[in-house]
């Protein structure tokens, strides 16, 4: 089927936050899901901070299906950056999805209350969203069964499940220390003030004192009735928004009528760039990249590793860790090691799981 044919067979833009299904027959596509969230639905706890991806406060639950694995991936996004018409067919996840007065609060916002850890609340709900994907994840993991009270997370990885958000008024102890409570690996002796304990309870008593931690609350991040929704591309006759499926229809869009009479198109992946360069330049047609198998897959042979452009950061430093493990004593490992270490130093969790490796060289190029 031609491209031209495709799009315009295309759906309109459906996904679900919090369970709540919203269909759109047309939006601008520079709609940003926080612009969405804070202007149409009733869900307001991501806020706007830096509108760069640098602080937190916005940060939301994506959760997605992979419909050949039949699996879902979950992973945390600045809502900010992260523009709406990227997330067809997904589920988005908010604090108040996680845990509500109506509902019962999560074990991680009881937690945080418990331990002091908020204090204007502003930044709060991106920190609950960005520890609730750690846990979400690591409860996926291969890891052994935790003890009772906590999850597959080490200490290590709920410290850094919060890197990235910033908090202003709190300081981060009481922040960290909420977030370790959940590491198996902690000793309960090294958190400090909340108001759970009493002085001199045992660490068995400490440790049933906590509220339970459940990592999902017997909810599904993915609703199943998006399942059944047929995730095709938009249509372009309402939307104008285009999603190539291989390198030869990317080529003949670029070559139509698309970029004809000095139409503005951007290329997009994960739009994290434009929280570093802002855009004063609106455009006219959006080529999302993330459909096209040559541009997302990473390959390895004799002669090195082959990184597709739309690869996302967190994904090629997964690659890179599970090569360490599999090189292990050879030099490749060492270079493996090196170069995860240095990606992980690059802009957020939050930010890495929607940003791609291309897009972070294009955009220093560019620039």
């Amino acid at each position: 089927m031609l491209m031209e044919e495709r799009q315009k067979k295309g759906s309109s833009l459906v996904f679900a936050v919090n369970g709540q299904r919203f269909e759109l027959p047309c939006i601008d596509p520079s709609t940003t899901l926080l612009q969405f969230l804070r202007s149409e639905t009733c869900f307001k706890s991501p806020k706007l901070g830096c509108g760069e991806g640098g602080c937190g406060a916005c940060v939301v639950l994506v959760s997605k299906y992979d419909r050949k694995l039949k699996k879902v991936e979950d992973f945390s996004v600045s809502s900010c950056l992260t523009l709406l018409c990227t997330l067809n067919g997904c589920s988005i996840t908010t604090s108040e999805g996680l845990g509500n007065t109506r509902d019962g609060f999560h074990s991680i916002h009881e937690r945080f209350a418990g331990f002091h850890a908020s204090q204007c609340g502003f930044c709060t709900p991106g920190m609950c969203m960005s520890f609730f994907s750690a846990l979400v994840n690591a409860d996926k993991g291969n890891k052994q069964d935790p003890p009772q009270g906590f999850s597959k997370l080490t200490s290590s990885e709920a410290e850094k499940a919060i890197a990235g958000n910033l908090c202003r008024c709190t300081g981060y102890r009481p922040i960290v220390d909420a977030c370790k409570t959940f590491a198996a690996d902690i000793d309960i002796e090294d958190l400090g003030f909340n108001s759970f304990w009493k002085k001199g309870d045992s660490k068995e008593m400490k440790v049933s004192k906590l509220p339970p931690c459940d990592p999902t609350k017997n909810f599904s991040t993915y609703p199943e009735f998006l399942k059944s929704e047929s995730a095709t591309n938009l249509d372009s006759s309402r939307y104008p928004w285009y999603s190539p499926v291989s390198i030869e229809e990317l080529r003949s869009l670029l070559n139509s009528n698309v970029t004809e009479n000095d139409a503005s198109f951007k290329l997009v992946v994960g739009n994290t760039g434009t929280g570093y360069y802002k855009e004063t330049q609106r455009y006219n047609h959006y080529i999302d990249l993330r459909h096209i198998p040559e541009l997302s897959i990473i390959k390895r042979d004799q002669t090195g590793i082959e990184v597709g452009a739309t690869v996302t950061i967190s994904t090629f430093i997964s690659f890179l860790k599970e090569e360490s493990k599999i090189n292990f004593g050879s030099y490749r490992k060492l270079v493996s090691d090196k170069l995860a270490y240095h990606m992980e130093k690059i802009a957020s969790p939050f930010v890495r799981n929607s940003a791609s490796v291309g897009g972070n060289l294009v955009m220093a190029q560019k620039n």
